[in-house]
């Protein structure tokens, strides 16, 4: 790999906030220890955008854009392309930028993702209370299943107790959780 190439660093934003900025700073770490410079728009301007604000989200893709076209190389980190990452790709493809796939094992080292599945649940704009969407909670977590078929088959359950035409609730998959494997650490 040539030296000091800048690297724009694209894995997801949005969902688990903590969790998908830990894995962003260590993408960023990951690709410093490939002798490159990281550049992680969505670390940044979170500081001072409002991501559910979608005039300041449009305003972050604007300038992650622009921030792009500077850059030697787009990674795409992970396995989840989220929204704001496939219009990072296209934009990257248009202005004839390298893309590289990065996996979740190759950042993280020894660590591993163990998949978990949710139940999200999404009311509409119709309801009195508006529109709204997010995982459901059991004591203030969101719950967990080691299955899609066991979230599915609570989601159901729900969607047929349910009385409200304005809201439905489907299973999901859930932001990887990551596990430490032995030997190994890393500092976030």
């Amino acid at each position: 790999m040539s030296e000091n190439k800048l690297v724009y660093i694209a894995s997801p934003y949005a969902g688990d906030i903590q969790k998908n900025v830990e894995f962003a700073k260590a993408a960023c770490r990951y690709a410093m220890e490939q002798n490159c410079t990281p550049v992680a728009v969505h670390l940044l301007y979170p500081q001072f955008l409002d991501d559910n604000d979608p005039v300041q989200r449009e305003s972050g893709f604007h300038m992650g854009h622009r921030v792009l076209e500077a850059c030697d190389e787009l990674w795409l980190c992970g396995s989840r392309i989220s929204t704001g990452m496939t219009m990072e790709l296209r934009e990257a493809k248009k202005l004839g930028i390298p893309v590289r796939e990065i996996s979740a094992e190759q950042i993280q080292g020894g660590f591993t993702m163990e998949k978990k599945y949710g139940v999200w649940a999404m009311r509409s704009a119709g309801s009195v209370c508006g529109a709204a969407q997010s995982w459901c909670k059991h004591g203030g977590k969101p719950m967990e299943f080691d299955t899609m078929e066991q979230a599915e088959s609570y989601a159901n359950q729900l969607n047929e107790s349910c009385y409200s035409p304005n809201v439905r609730y489907a299973a999901k998959e859930m932001e990887p959780e990551l596990n430490q494997g032995s030997g190994f650490s890393m500092r976030m």
